[in-house]
Parts: C-alpha cells; sequence; structure tokens
C-alpha cells in the first residue's frame, strides 16, 4: 500500500507543470504587468539574464497564426525564476518557472 500511495504521488507531481502564471511580479519596488510595454520593463528590471525565442500559434482575426514570442528570463536570488513573454514589444505573459 506504501508503494502505491508513492507511485501515485510521484505519477501527480510528474503531471504538474513546473510553471504557474502570475498576473504580475516585483522587481524591488517596481511592479510588473501585463500589457506593460518591453521598455517599461527594462527600465523596472533591467536586462533580462538571457532571451528566448519560440513559436506560438494564436489566433489572429479568426485565422490561426504561428507567432514569435521573446520570452525573458530574470533570475531572483531566493526565489524561483520569471519569464516574462513579450510579443511585439508588450508583456503578454508572466510565469513562474
Amino acid at each position: 500500500m506504501k508503494n502505491i500511495t508513492l507511485l501515485f504521488i510521484t505519477l501527480i507531481t510528474l503531471s504538474v507543470s513546473s510553471f504557474s502564471t502570475a498576473d504580475s511580479f516585483r522587481c524591488g519596488r517596481k511592479l510588473v504587468k501585463q500589457n506593460d510595454s518591453a521598455s517599461a520593463l527594462i527600465k523596472k528590471c533591467g536586462k533580462p539574464v538571457r532571451k528566448v525565442s519560440s513559436k506560438v500559434l494564436t489566433s489572429i482575426q479568426g485565422r490561426q497564426k504561428r507567432v514569435s514570442v521573446s520570452n525573458w528570463v530574470y533570475e531572483r536570488r531566493g526565489k524561483r525564476d520569471m519569464i516574462v513573454s513579450v510579443l511585439d514589444g508588450s508583456v503578454i505573459k508572466i510565469e513562474v518557472e
């Protein structure tokens, strides 16, 4: 029974994504939110540690289209990294890694 419980807990842990979304996050005393401009993000948090581009499928005016999104990674001491997705110069998503 103990092995079955351990297996069940392991499966649940593996099925849960390591990312969770957030509406905002703080850089010092400044708050970064969705729809902030990329330049405002840089003013508030500085340059990211790294940028990773990815393609995502989205619906634009009723049509499916692949767009390139830039994911900016901000490391925070003692906390999980923040990944900020930027599209066309605007913050579209904030995730905690």
